[in-house]
């Protein structure tokens, strides 16, 4: 019969320090350098490996500890305790994303040092400043399932927006518009709610200038455009420095954007 610890362990492929020393404490009362050590005895036996600072993963008995996979979505996910997968990640999560990455992205309210395990990379980043003024940070987040565990992951509406808003942490503007164009099916009021919350005209007419450019293909309404056009930006905005070379203006929009987002040059 397994033992507590192999049931702990073969159902949280990723655990954090508190959850390990809840699951092996007898009534709770082993004390802390007992845990410690039966910890780092597992560690050195290869059944758990460190992923950061009191966040391991489970490695089962015969696998090797240096090359057993570990899903990245499940150490974004238990990075902090309100870690949101988020970003290229969300799109990636959904098989929306052009190209693959080894950078994982998640949302935390609290400051998270960017740490790496093995070839993948993994970074914490505020939640918008304009969603915690409001108490908005949890809006559109879904909880998935990840080999037994929940991870909460941005929807993809609120991806799609997301990258927009913050194109680094999409990839550029490349891999952004070559993955929103593979999305075939999407909530637009909850894209436009969302991109209304973050309170940024210019984030908003980018939102606007992508559904318009899809308006056909994603049924759009004229009416959810028009909403979003009364709230760009008064005067012309940059979406991109590089825009300033070569860029174009979209008055309906009231942004400068690169051209190669318009004539999409990467297709030829």
């Amino acid at each position: 019969m397994a033992t507590s610890l192999q049931q702990f362990l073969r159902k949280n492929p990723v655990f954090t320090y508190d959850s390990f020393a809840w699951a092996v404490s007898d009534d709770h009362e082993r004390n802390k350098n007992t845990i410690k050590a039966l910890l780092a005895h597992h560690i050195q036996q290869g059944h758990i490996v460190r992923v950061r600072r009191r966040l391991f993963a489970a490695i089962p008995v015969g696998a090797d500890s240096e090359a057993y996979p570990v899903n990245p979505y499940l150490i974004a996910g238990y990075a902090v305790p309100d870690a949101v997968v988020a970003y290229h990640s969300a799109l990636n999560f959904y098989q929306m994303a052009y190209s693959a990455s080894y950078r994982f992205t998640y949302l935390t309210q609290h400051q998270s040092s960017r740490f790496g395990f093995r070839s993948e990379n993994y970074e914490g980043v505020r939640f918008p400043a304009s969603l915690v003024q409001q108490h908005k940070e949890n809006i559109f987040i879904r909880t998935e399932d990840v080999q037994g565990l929940n991870v909460r992951v941005t929807s993809l509406e609120r991806a799609l927006v997301d990258v927009l808003d913050k194109p680094k942490l999409g990839g550029g503007w490349e891999e952004i518009w070559r993955s929103l164009e593979m999305i075939d099916r999407i909530k637009i009021n909850q894209v436009a709610e969302y991109a209304l919350l973050l309170n940024n005209a210019t984030t908003i007419a980018k939102v606007g200038f992508y559904l318009s450019q899809r308006q056909q293909e994603l049924n759009i309404s004229s009416d959810v455009l028009l909403e979003l056009r009364k709230h760009c930006p008064r005067s012309p905005h940059y979406i991109d420095p590089a825009a300033r070379k070569d860029g174009k203006l979209l008055e309906d929009w009231n942004i400068i954007v690169p051209k190669n987002l318009i004539i999409k040059d990467w297709e030829e």
